[in-house]
């Protein structure tokens, strides 16, 4: 009789966890005693309550967001101006650089509603090549593709 409660409880919170139930949802399912919580969708899994068999319940994984493009490096006023295609469920959009005597860094962060920044520290007469990823909560995409661009190079005329 436990264990087909266990398998009960157990299946009740997988339902609700596929569904999209709440935190609330799913944590209370396993704390009626009988088995693991469906956990959240961060992907941390619940944990069962306190009566028998109480388990670790694995939530689904938190899925990557995809990558920013970066569409251009230019040089614009002695600066660098960095501009990519829109990833709309990012929060934020990290930034790295590096140049020839320095490895990748963060060299900015902005919003996820940003598509372009002027890198007002690239200024030095060397090639500075970037790569973006996108920020939905603590969950990182891959880096997107990679650009570079010279600040001294003359700015193109349209």
């Amino acid at each position: 009789m436990a264990y087909s409660r266990l398998i009960g409880l157990a299946a009740v919170g997988l339902a609700l966890a596929a569904c999209g139930g709440s935190e609330t949802e799913s944590s209370s399912a396993g704390a009626t005693g009988g088995g693991g919580g469906a956990g959240a969708a961060s992907g941390t899994g619940g944990h069962g309550g306190t009566g028998e068999g109480g388990g670790s319940g694995g939530g689904p994984e938190a899925t990557a967001p995809d990558a920013p493009v970066l569409s251009f490096v230019m040089p614009m006023l002695d600066v660098l101006h960095v501009e990519w295609v829109l990833q709309p469920e990012c929060d934020e959009i990290e930034a790295e650089r590096k140049d020839p005597m320095n490895d990748y860094a963060v060299t900015f962060t902005v919003a996820g509603s940003k598509k372009a920044y002027m890198d007002s520290e690239a200024t030095e007469d060397m090639e500075y090549t970037y790569r973006l990823r996108c920020k939905v909560g603590e969950v990182y995409s891959g880096y997107s593709n990679e650009l570079s661009g010279n600040p001294t190079d003359e700015e193109i005329e349209p």
